[in-house]
């Protein structure tokens, strides 16, 4: 029964989707929906490459996609489609447009905590809470993981700039890979200590999304 009902929401977003927004938002709406089935098994790959498509168009469709994902983590119930858009959005993360880091890391700074799963229960069968645990150490470990990317991402810029200003007489390219070479070794010792400890913590983060029960 619980899977039936499963499908009959899964279908009935589908239906909504389609019916609404331009074509390209509904097909990725659509492809989204699909991609974090109630069904226990792996997203058809096909629905990940095709979100990764339609949104390599614009910043507005990763915007949309970030927000559908969104609304989806924050009403589900289901430990499976709460996983499987956790996964998308590491597929994203990892292969989609370098803008997904930055959207959702300010999305969640603005008050979207698309990331905060920390009150996420499925409490349908009894053997559903071990998979919520999971659910909610992957999104801390995805959490995690992209504030490091952002304040890494940071720390390179400023070293960039930084080399720019020193060597204006030399090339892009080799400021650009002296910025990117020299980045720890001209670290000073209190930066590379934080540094170790926000990576630290992120192993930590990834060692604790060891499966359980």
């Amino acid at each position: 029964l619980k899977k039936a009902i499963g499908r009959v929401k899964d279908q009935t977003r589908i239906g909504l989707a389609k019916v609404g927004g331009t074509t390209s938002l509904s097909d990725l709406d659509v492809a989204i929906v699909k991609a974090t089935r109630h069904e226990e098994q792996p997203a058809d790959e096909r629905y990940i490459r095709e979100i990764i498509c339609i949104t390599s168009y614009s910043r507005a469709y990763i915007i949309a996609c970030i927000n559908t994902m969104s609304r989806r983590l924050n009403k589900t119930k289901s430990w499976t489609v709460a996983l499987k858009t956790l996964l998308l959005i590491h597929r994203l993360l990892n292969e989609g447009d370098p803008a997904y880091q930055q959207e959702i890391f300010f999305s969640t700074r603005r008050g979207t905590r698309i990331l905060n799963l920390s009150d996420f229960r499925d409490t349908s069968r009894y053997r559903s809470w071990d998979f919520s645990a999971f659910v909610r150490t992957y999104a801390l470990y995805l959490d995690e993981k992209l504030e490091y990317n952002i304040q890494d991402r940071r720390g390179e810029k400023t070293k960039a700039a930084t080399i720019v200003n020193e060597n204006k007489e030399e090339e892009n390219n080799e400021k650009e890979s002296g910025a990117k070479s020299s980045h720890f070794r001209e670290m000073k010792t209190e930066q590379i200590f934080t540094t170790l400890q926000h990576l630290q913590q992120l192993l930590d983060r990834f060692l604790a999304c060891r499966p359980i029960g």
